[in-house]
């Protein structure tokens, strides 16, 4: 079988809004603004980028300062998006501690939620589902004691997928019946139509529930139509088609599929990727794999229009394609390539790499494959262990190990049951489980091939009657050709040759029906382009005899005036390019003389710019040799001073001992232009503790995020800290009483922030006004305004004071570019 050739777009991705994110994010101040923006990072996150400790990274800063503005749609949102993220890692005690800060109304949500955690978690056991059940019925209990209808609904839907996940189906339809009793008595017909649909879809799939399944979706279908209710008609019919293509019922999903496609159609509704991409795999099913194509190929058109793609899908029914038509190579490259695949699917691609790698005769990759994906995605329910088992007595036969491979097929086999149990209890039915006939036929392939016919016959059996007559397994045509053919290998082996001729005949139908669809197809598409070719250039046949006639005078005529244009442009065309060529000779010449100038130049600029910078810190160095005169000048005055006149003395000794360790700092370092505030204040500090001798009476606590100053705001900075922290040490701890001076700096909306608090005694109300108007406040007023900014004075547990001035200010040329850890001392 020839296969058509795809063509395989790269569709164009949507740009990451992630950074548009974060860059709203920085804009905002400490409002409900910021709540928002950190609320829709978490969010987007959780359904582009599921990394759980980021989501409640932000979505706890969102809850917490909701909570310190007392926005409450804020922290309900963002409570419920902890909930959610702390169960997805198993931190079900963080999830419970939300519960008391929230109220009776978001309690029972909560319950719910931590209900569906434990509910979902891999291999229902029955321990977990109990739990998760406790949690369903307390939400119950509570939303029928507040009265509140719409939580009594959703706790009774969350105790029907319990119950569908315990194997108590009639106890899981009678829960949502009662919902559906309550919408009939309203009569509110929407409701009661996505609650019947609700049934249908999370009642798990098996042969015993596909009636029940059907005609809850039948049901909402009805509705719908009588409300008119287009979108969902179309939403309630693509599930019914799932279940079809699930039971192998492909014609009527095929039908179905089409006519959502034309419902899509009238209502203008061009977003058709999922029901395009359904009909490809009907198309797979049924064996027409060109037809499969095509479908594959409208997809990709249709979802690029819409910005949507996933490799995963696509590459997948595009490697089952390849792999039916024997190019195994282009198989094994589709399923690599499906980098988000999870859950499910994850399995059923191992499955086909190992397949896939056998059939390539390599099975020492498949084993080491198969090892690093066991290692990595360890098997956490039984149809996981079947899928596990079957690929490693796939491998262990294709390495002619026999007594290995027996054994994990047996393996498989010994877990089918449990395997379709687990399946008929899941309440979001899962395709392309090796469980079922796939299994059945695995075993008895292996046992033909070691010529053990008797052995393969009951299995084979079992393999033909599960695709034969049971609905509850999707196969393909393909499947139920494979196994016609063993069982005629099979049946001629054990003398009943009776049946052998009957499934020799059934597997030829099948067989010839597979490759004649092909056939047909080629045969009329080659068809269709070879008349549509023959009519295009019959067009332009004659089209040409019409140009001809008319281009023939045309001709005649331009070929003399041709001949003189050409031999007059061959002259004008000779003189320009040797004028050309003088001018870009001279041009070259000149520019060689300038960039010899240039280089001159530059090498003066540079050894003049060296000795600068060399001059500036040399006269750094002299002033910060000065300032330490004066010190030690104002040190020796002081000890013939006492009183008013002393603290005068000291005071002035702090602030030159500021400015003088600005220029020790710009002296020792390249730039002599800005200060390293995360450097310079934790040094000032320490120098201050020292100099008052308080190391054991004041805890210090200094963090300083990475920021660069202009020497002019850097300078009365330092003079405010001195001020504030001097203050601080004499007055805010009378007596010997201890206590704590905490200096932080950091960026904020654009600003840089200076804090300096203590939780001393604060300032008093009944001489704050006096106070604030001391020299040491004037002084750090003065220098606020100097830089352009602001200062405040609060009682905050003490005092505190907060400097505020522009980031983008002429005072404040840039931030350092690496990010660099707080400095704590």
């Amino acid at each position: 079988m020839a296969l058509l050739a795809i063509h395989h777009t790269t569709t164009a991705r949507q740009t990451n809004p992630k950074t548009a994110l974060l860059e709203r994010l920085a804009q905002t101040g400490q409002d409900t603004a910021r709540v928002h923006a950190l609320y829709a990072i978490a969010d987007y996150l959780w359904h582009k980028d599921p990394n759980y400790d980021s989501i409640i990274s932000y979505a706890n800063r969102a809850f917490v300062l909701s909570r310190q503005l007392k926005y409450e749609e804020g922290y309900i949102k963002s409570a419920v998006l902890l909930c959610k993220s702390y169960t997805k890692i198993n931190e079900f005690d963080k999830a419970k501690s939300l519960l008391p800060q929230m109220n009776k109304e978001q309690q029972i949500h909560l319950l719910i939620l931590i209900g569906e955690g434990y509910l979902f978690q891999p291999g229902l056991k029955k321990p977990v589902l109990d739990t998760a059940f406790s949690y369903f019925n307390q939400a119950l209990q509570a939303s029928e004691k507040m009265g509140s209808v719409k939580w009594r609904h959703e706790s009774l839907i969350a105790l029907a997928k319990y119950y569908f996940s315990s194997d108590q189906i009639p106890k899981g339809k009678e829960a949502f019946l009662r919902i559906i009793r309550d919408f009939q008595q309203t009569k509110e017909i929407e409701k009661e139509a996505h609650i019947w649909s609700e049934l249908g879809k999370y009642m798990p799939d098996t042969d015993s529930t596909f009636n029940d399944q059907m005609w809850a979706h039948g049901t909402a279908l009805k509705l719908y139509y009588k409300l008119k209710d287009t979108s969902n008609l179309i939403s309630v019919l693509q599930d019914i088609s799932a279940i079809n293509m699930n039971h192998s019922n492909f014609d009527s999903a095929r039908a179905q599929t089409m006519q959502v496609l034309e419902w899509r159609r009238l209502t203008g509704n061009k977003k058709a990727y999922s029901n395009t991409y359904m009909l490809g795999w009907l198309s797979y099913a049924t064996g027409d794999m060109d037809e499969a194509l095509k479908w594959l190929l409208i997809t990709e058109k249709n979802a690029a229009e819409y910005n949507i793609f996933n490799e995963t899908n696509i590459n997948t029914l595009l490697g089952l394609i390849y792999s039916e038509d024997g190019q195994h190579q282009k198989a094994l490259s589709y399923f690599l390539n499906t980098p988000k695949a999870s859950g499910y699917i994850l399995y059923f691609l191992a499955r086909k790499i190992t397949e896939e790698y056998i059939h390539l005769g390599q099975p020492e990759k498949a084993l080491a494959f198969m090892r690093d994906f066991e290692t990595k995605n360890p098997p956490k329910n039984p149809d996981h262990q079947e899928s596990i088992a079957a690929a490693r007595g796939d491998i262990y036969a294709a390495l002619n190990k026999p007594a290995q491979a027996r054994q994990y097929y047996l393996e498989m086999v010994g877990l089918d049951n449990e395997a379709q149990k687990y399946r008929g209890r899941e309440i979001l039915p899962r395709p392309f489980s090796v469980s079922g006939s796939e299994a059945y036929y695995k075993i008895a392939r292996f046992y033909a091939d070691q010529r053990e016919y008797a052995a393969a016959a009951p299995y084979l059996a079992t393999a033909a009657r599960i695709n034969a007559f049971s609905g509850n397994r999707f196969y393909t045509a393909n499947n139920l050709r494979n196994i016609r053919f063993l069982q005629y290998v099979v049946d001629s082996a054990t003398g009943n040759y009776k049946g052998a001729l009957e499934h020799h005949r059934q597997y030829t139908a099948l067989n010839d029906s597979l490759s004649n669809i092909v056939k047909i197809r080629q045969l009329h598409q080659l068809q269709v382009q070879y008349e549509t070719e023959k009519k295009e250039q019959a067009i332009l046949q004659k089209d040409g005899q019409i140009k001809t006639l008319e281009q023939n005078n045309r001709l005649r005529q331009a070929n003399l005036k041709q001949a003189q244009f050409i031999r007059n442009i061959s002259i004008i065309a000779t003189l320009l390019l040797l004028a050309l060529a003088g001018l870009l000779y001279r041009q070259y010449r000149q520019k060689q003389l300038a960039n010899q100038l240039i280089t001159i130049q530059n090498t003066q600029l540079q050894h003049l710019l060296k000795e600068k910078e060399w001059l500036l810190k040399e006269v750094h160095h002299r002033v910060k040799n000065n300032l330490h005169t004066v010190i030690c000048l104002l040190e020796s005055q002081a000890a013939f001073l006492e009183n008013d006149a002393l603290k005068a003395i000291e005071s002035s000794q702090h602030r030159i001992y500021a400015m003088s360790l600005i220029h020790q700092k710009l002296y020792q370092v390249d730039n002599v232009k800005t200060i390293e505030m995360n450097r310079y204040l934790p040094e000032f500090v320490q120098y201050l503790k020292d100099s008052f001798g308080i190391t054991d009476k004041i805890y210090f606590r200094t963090e300083v995020e990475p920021v660069s100053l202009d020497v002019s705001v850097a300078i009365p900075i330092a003079l405010i800290l001195n001020e504030a922290v001097t203050n601080s040490i004499k007055y805010a701890f009378p007596g010997n009483s201890k206590g704590r001076i905490e200096v932080n700096m950091y960026h904020e909306a654009g600003e840089i922030v200076l804090e300096i608090s203590d939780n001393g005694i604060g300032i008093d109300k009944n001489i704050k006004d006096k106070t604030l108007n001391s020299l040491g406040v004037e002084l750090m007023k003065g220098l606020s305004e100097d830089i352009n900014g602001q200062i405040e004075f609060a009682n905050d547990e003490g005092t505190k004071i907060t400097v505020r001035f522009a980031a983008d200010s002429p005072f404040y040329p840039a931030l350092q570019s690496e990010k660099e850890a707080p400095i704590s001392a």
